[in-house]
């Protein structure tokens, strides 16, 4: 079978991540085409990794028969009209996280593509990393006990782009970024029961919270608690933690970590389970490049026509708890899912 042709569109961020995944499996797949609105962008696509073909406008690009597949990699707001555009042209999309900002799109976008035939897989990429699958592996285990509460606490700058700190465009912190935090949620504990938060603005250029506490609550009585800022000028940082705690011990989540214990292997990695008396126990999960692994496994379901392992559901499943939590700091209450 030939290649899929790809164009990546938006080359902010996350696009020459998805050229460089892409480049890893040049067997099966060819970046045809760049597109960003941005000249100086589209010079690094063809300096960087030799892309011949760039554009500004990805309406003429879609109108092209030699182009397969569409990465989306624009901001979250635009996420809506590029996917159907893509799918009205007949091609495949995987498009970035968040799905877009609204459930009513979220709907809109799946149906649409399904109408058209084509693919849509969402980008929740911890799905192919080896020590988040370890991180999951441990936890459903029921290793540290059952239920568990998972603690995630963090703070910086954020994001590289004013956009996504503002409610109707990114969301801020506790969409754009957590969205990840509520998709690997699902995944290990399933539905959810209920939501929480409070939060400010520290910045004043802001419309978003970019700076709170909210809870996850899992009708399987798991509970993630965030305490996440993007508040901070750039360069500051504040402490961090990432854990899981249940009655028989406490999962620590650090990347990545050594054996404790004898391997010198690079490519061997090690998750701790911390015990009564000061025991650690290691756990080992083999190294692995998530991201190529991710665009492989995309480039495979459209030869394979398979269904995608990270398919619309999931999207708008992990869209939904963001929303809700953002609903909870505006209204000060719980949002029952």
């Amino acid at each position: 079978m030939r290649k899929v042709r790809v164009a990546v569109v938006g080359y902010g961020q996350i696009g020459p991540v998805h050229v460089r995944s892409y480049k890893k499996h040049e067997d099966k797949v060819e970046v045809t085409v760049v597109v960003d609105l941005l000249e100086e962008r589209r010079k690094s696509a063809q300096e960087q990794f030799g892309i011949k073909d760039v554009a500004a406008d990805y309406n003429e690009v879609l109108k092209r028969d030699d182009i397969d597949a569409v990465s989306v990699c624009i901001p979250t707001y635009q996420h809506h009209d590029l996917v159907l555009a893509a799918a009205r042209h007949g091609k495949h999309v995987f498009c970035e996280k968040p799905m877009c900002m609204s459930m009513e799109d979220a709907y809109e976008m799946e149906e649409v593509c399904k109408k058209a035939g084509v693919k849509l897989q969402l980008g929740f990429v911890r799905r192919y990393d080896n020590q988040w699958l370890k991180f999951k592996e441990i936890v459903k285990s029921g290793t540290v006990g059952k239920p568990v509460v998972w603690r995630s606490a963090s703070a910086g700058y954020g994001a590289p782009s004013t956009w996504f700190f503002q409610r109707e465009l990114g969301g801020g912190p506790f969409l754009d970024g957590a969205v990840h935090n509520y998709d690997f949620g699902n995944y290990m504990f399933g539905k959810v029961a209920y939501v929480s938060a409070h939060g400010s603005t520290i910045q004043p250029d802001r419309t978003g919270v970019d700076t709170g506490i909210a809870e996850v609550v899992y009708e399987s009585g798991d509970r993630l608690q965030l305490m996440w800022s993007w508040g901070l000028k750039r360069g500051v940082r504040g402490g961090s933690v990432h854990d899981v705690l249940g009655q028989e011990g406490a999962l620590v989540f650090n990347a990545p970590n050594k054996n404790p214990l004898t391997s010198e292997n690079p490519d061997v990695q090690y998750l701790t389970v911390n015990r009564e008396n000061g025991i650690e126990e290691p756990f080992a999960y083999d190294r692995n490049d998530m991201f190529a692994d991710q665009m492989g496994d995309f480039i495979d379901t459209i030869i394979q026509d398979k269904e995608p392992k990270v398919s619309a559901k999931h999207g708008q499943e992990a869209l939904k708890v963001g929303l809700s939590l953002l609903k909870s700091f505006e209204t000060g209450k719980s949002v029952f899912l």
